[in-house]
């Protein structure tokens, strides 16, 4: 089988190593549709796709193939589920993707078990026609050693997207007891590498919505604690690794927080259920890894 897909980063370039790597009888390749797709539509995108059986198309792909199957990975359903965190154009593009692609495609793939559930619901998907298949985690998270640093910090992801929460982050930080701020520091990170999420005594990370939470995968494979979410797909996703709060929540956040800085019992019973890379028994390894 010939597999083409929409190629428009970094991210999925890995993806497509990966898939290069355990497959043996699918012609994997890289495909960009660009402008001529855009001007000449289905029948320019046919001849391009140069006998290709599948496409995995982008929100960057213009239009259906009228010969290939066509299937697409569906991210998240923010743009529906809390319209007043995107901004207008991103909810338009996301709309226009499942009029040009989703609502075309032979089957889907959702990066989560939540984020099938809301695609079913929300976009009308029919169940049989989109699966599961989560992302994957880079090996070096499995691998990654702390680099010598002399410091205990909390590591907490951040962004300017509104449903990262931030703030609400930093406001439970600062309901913590002086105590425990004068031992950990709070150290802010929008894509933490390896190495320092291996340092960190543990993770937050509380967004409003999130499809798959990566960031906390990236702890359960590194080992480490954390402290999320209770909502959208994040209780999916870390319930092997930590304790679940309410995102709206400063105080339950704090709360959480300070059980596993003073509980190292506990940080470290979360901390074993780190699976390592390549095994065959169920968790984080099987369920995320890039091999």
């Amino acid at each position: 089988m010939r597999v083409a897909i929409e190629e428009n980063g970094a991210a999925v370039a890995a993806w497509i190593a990966a898939l290069r790597r355990q497959t043996r009888d699918e012609e994997i390749r890289e495909f960009q549709s660009g402008t001529m797709a855009r001007v000449l539509g289905a029948a320019w995108l046919d001849s391009a796709l140069d006998g290709a059986d599948v496409l995995h198309a982008s929100p960057h792909t213009p239009c259906a193939p009228k010969k290939a199957k066509l299937t697409a990975t569906v991210d998240d359903l923010s743009s529906w589920l809390m319209p007043k965190l995107n901004a207008p154009a991103e909810a338009k593009a996301a709309q226009e993707f499942v009029d040009r692609i989703l609502v075309h495609a032979h089957g889907l793939i959702a990066v989560s078990e939540s984020v099938r559930q809301d695609a079913i619901r929300v976009l009308g998907i029919e169940p049989e026609n989109i699966t599961t298949v989560y992302p994957g985690v880079d090996a070096e998270f499995f691998d990654a050693k702390p680099t010598p640093s002399g410091r205990s910090y909390v590591l907490a992801t951040g962004g300017d997207q509104p449903r990262q929460n931030f703030q609400t982050v930093q406001d439970a930080w600062q309901a913590l007891k002086p105590e425990l701020r004068n031992v950990f520091e709070l150290v802010v990170e929008g894509a933490p590498q390896p190495s320092l999420m291996a340092g960190a005594t543990l993770l937050v990370h509380v967004p409003l919505y999130e499809g798959f939470a990566l960031p906390v995968a990236r702890a359960m494979a590194a080992g480490i604690a954390v402290v999320t979410s209770d909502s959208s797909s994040l209780p999916e996703i870390g319930r092997d690794a930590g304790l679940m709060v309410d995102p709206h929540n400063p105080a339950q956040i704090a709360a959480a927080i300070t059980r596993l800085l003073e509980s190292e019992s506990e940080r470290a019973k979360l901390a074993r259920r780190k699976i390592p890379l390549g095994t065959l028994r169920g968790g984080v390894a099987q369920r995320f890894s890039i091999a």
